[in-house]
């Protein structure tokens, strides 16, 4: 049985789009962001603020828009990214090699789940809290998690996608551009008859209806412009790369509850 989600509800950051009219004329004709980049963080106690990095500050800043959003602010989060922290990882192994003592707080806030545990120390969220960690098909990965959620009960789910710049000596493994970016979207069933979307696997017998995206846009900006744009139809995305693409598809489409 097909499941068709709803967006109830979506915030986006990135360099050069502050606002939500920027998002919707990019929804329109989409470009990969690019420059500085300026939060607003006034709303953020400043003793939380020094303990987030700037990625956790884009994901965080992106959930408490949709969180306002929602008549359940204790609502299950599904946290993704694909290389999380990674700032705060390396400067751990490099203390490490040198023979510095590690610090149990950086290593507390340096772990793949530390953004979304401290949102929710920050709001008060009890419900749970997911985080995701998988290669190119990390919003996938991220839905299907969201969708598990709804199916055991939850009314909405939010789903939190950030990504950052990998530092050196790990940017030599980039595959994709990599500006800052982080969105939120909430999640719900769709009613019957709402326009929303699904998304399943084609096996890799039909995966040739998949064409390599040239948009010049990292993955997880590739889906948010397929959720944002209601004059996109679907998206289809192979696999991870070389052998593993031979497994098939992710094939999102636009559809009616």
């Amino acid at each position: 049985m097909r499941s068709v989600c709803a967006l109830r509800a979506w915030s986006a950051i990135a360099p050069g789009l502050p606002t939500t009219a920027h998002w919707q004329q990019w929804a329109i004709q989409p470009w990969c962001p690019s420059g500085e980049l300026a939060l607003d963080l006034s709303h953020i106690p400043s003793m939380v603020r020094r303990r987030l990095g700037p990625l956790a500050k884009l994901a965080v800043s992106a959930a408490d828009v949709v969180l306002a959003q929602t008549s359940q602010p204790d609502l299950p989060v599904v946290w993704v990214s694909r290389y999380g922290d990674s700032d705060k990882s390396l400067a751990l192994l490099q203390s490490q090699a040198i023979g510095e003592p590690l610090s149990p707080m950086a290593f507390g806030l340096s772990v793949h789940n530390g953004i979304g545990a401290q949102h929710s120390i920050l709001r008060g969220i009890r419900s749970n809290s997911v985080c995701v960690a998988t290669s190119n098909g990390a919003p996938e990965a991220g839905m299907m998690e969201a969708l598990g959620l709804l199916h055991e009960g939850a009314s909405e789910v939010m789903l939190v996608c950030y990504e950052a710049p990998l530092p050196t000596p790990y940017d030599r493994f980039h595959d994709e551009p990599q500006p800052h970016y982080a969105w939120a979207v909430l999640l719900a069933l769709a009613a019957p008859g709402e326009l929303g979307f699904s998304l399943k696997t084609i096996p890799a017998t039909a995966s040739d209806i998949c064409q390599s995206l040239k948009s010049g846009l990292p993955h997880g900006l590739e889906v948010l412009h397929f959720l944002l744009s209601r004059e996109r139809a679907s998206l289809c995305v192979r696999h991870g790369s070389g052998e593993q693409q031979r497994s098939g598809c992710w094939w999102w489409e636009r559809c009616g509850g």
